[in-house]
């Protein structure tokens, strides 16, 4: 198991490597020094775009805030909150009003897996977005004690989620 130390020294290597080439590179195309002037603004976009910790990590993220997943995916804010709003991204609203969107539900190719949000959109008839998710993530006896997102996510059919998510969500209406 890699602990958070681990992964932060290998993301501040990467990080290291990534930056050196990237101004050996300028410095070879003779780009001027004032177009990196901004280095904090600089650091602050490359740390946006880091999954942000919260107490729900263990349950259901980790997570990117707006911010963070506008810079990941390459979208506006509102194209998220539209996203959102029509029941498209799995987006989950902490106590102090921010909104976050679990990292498991998105593919190599930054889009929303759809058979995730054919269960979300199904939960989410019956139920708040932190029970749904939560739901999504908690391993079931049915998928080999695996959660419905870690089934779909192996390629699993959406049937057998599908029907077990419509179960979940009628005894929620109960």
């Amino acid at each position: 198991m890699t602990t958070l130390a681990e992964q932060e020294r290998k993301l501040l290597d990467l990080l290291t490597s990534s930056v050196h080439r990237t101004f050996a590179d300028a410095r070879a195309a003779g780009v001027p020094a004032e177009v990196f002037d901004d280095v904090e603004s600089i650091a602050r976009s490359m740390a946006a775009a880091l999954p942000i910790g919260h107490f729900s990590d263990r349950l259901v993220g980790p997570f990117y805030d707006t911010s963070g997943l506008t810079q990941w995916r390459g979208v506006s804010g509102p194209v998220i909150n539209e996203a959102a709003a029509a029941g498209n991204l799995i987006a989950c609203q902490l106590d102090g009003g921010q909104w976050v969107y679990p990292i498991w539900q998105f593919t190599e190719a930054r889009t929303v897996h759809p058979h995730l949000i054919t269960l979300w959109q199904t939960l989410r008839e019956s139920a708040d977005p932190w029970t749904c998710a939560i739901w999504l993530r908690s391993p079931q006896e049915e998928f080999g004690d695996r959660s419905a997102a870690d089934w779909i996510t192996d390629g699993h059919s959406v049937d057998t989620a599908l029907v077990l998510a419509r179960a979940a969500a009628q005894r929620w209406t109960v």
